[in-house]
């Protein structure tokens, strides 16, 4: 058992670091602790402060933080515990903080903005980071690894990105190895729900207010856009269209006109493809 009064040593708390935040770790000759941040490749170290002016005064450390190139970054003091985990924890929070994460994905992000696909870097309890791109619907895509995102942007082995609602999965957009092809494929998916729900309603939710979906309301829209230009209904191509009830009654007949018709097919065959690309 651990006595609390003697604080823990260097070499002990190497090997906490090492295990504890699953990074680099080493003593050197029990006098220092030097570990490495994952994803700069920054070196912390950790030493035993000056003696105590007083015997009643705490014991500390102090550390510092040097860029790979050896540039001082930051530096500072400890509590110099016997209990390793608020030492360990205290590296968990700087090796994998959003703040050492976020700029090893700015490149990805920035190409994905190129692409009108805008996204941040957030925590998600239980995986770690991911990239997240809200939608105007309140759903949303995040972008990650096999399990969330690695410490560095050349570690993802596969890029996965789903689209999430709320309360439910709603795709997979893309699960692959190549980036570039990940950003393509997230693009063509939200300009898709972007044609299929003019821009605002990806999975089609009602706008407040709107009559709930269905026979009436179809009909409505369909006579609505049949009537709201001056169509000429002499043009080849339009078509009379019934809308019934499933039952097979209440049915009512739209002259549809050619214009019309084609949009419509132009839009449903966006929705065909859509559905069997990323499933409906």
């Amino acid at each position: 058992m651990t006595d609390k009064k003697i604080p823990i040593s260097m070499t002990a708390l190497a090997i906490a670091i090492r295990e504890g935040a699953q990074v680099e770790a080493n003593h050197n000759l029990g006098k220092s602790v030097v570990f490495i941040l994952p994803s700069s490749g920054d070196e912390v170290t950790v030493w035993p402060g000056p003696d105590r002016p007083q015997p009643t005064s705490p014991l500390v450390l102090l550390w510092n933080r040097r860029s790979s190139q050896g540039a001082n970054i930051a530096g500072g003091e400890l509590p110099w515990p016997s209990d390793p985990k608020p030492l360990v924890d205290w590296a968990i929070a700087m090796a994998y903080s959003v703040g050492e994460i976020g700029p090893q994905y700015a490149p990805v992000l920035a190409t994905l903005r190129e692409h009108d696909v805008i996204g941040d870097i957030v925590s998600v309890q239980g995986v770690g980071y991911l990239i997240h791109v809200p939608l105007p619907d309140s759903t949303y895509l995040t972008i990650g690894g096999d399990e969330g995102l690695p410490s560095r942007a050349d570690q993802v082995k596969n890029w996965h990105v789903q689209h999430e609602g709320p309360d439910e999965h709603i795709a997979v957009v893309y699960h692959g190895s190549e980036l570039l092809r990940m950003i393509g494929a997230t693009q063509r998916y939200l300009q898709a729900t972007a044609i299929r729900y003019g821009g605002h309603h990806p999975l089609g939710a009602p706008v407040d207010g709107e009559a709930p979906d269905g026979p009436d309301k179809f009909y409505g829209l369909l006579s609505d856009l049949s009537e709201v230009r001056r169509f000429d209904h002499t043009t080849p191509g339009g078509a009379l269209v019934t809308v019934f009830d499933a039952d097979g009654y209440n049915g009512a007949t739209i002259n549809v006109p050619a214009e019309v018709v084609t949009r419509l097919c132009r839009l449903l065959t966006v929705e065909k493809r859509v559905i069997e690309t990323y499933g409906g």
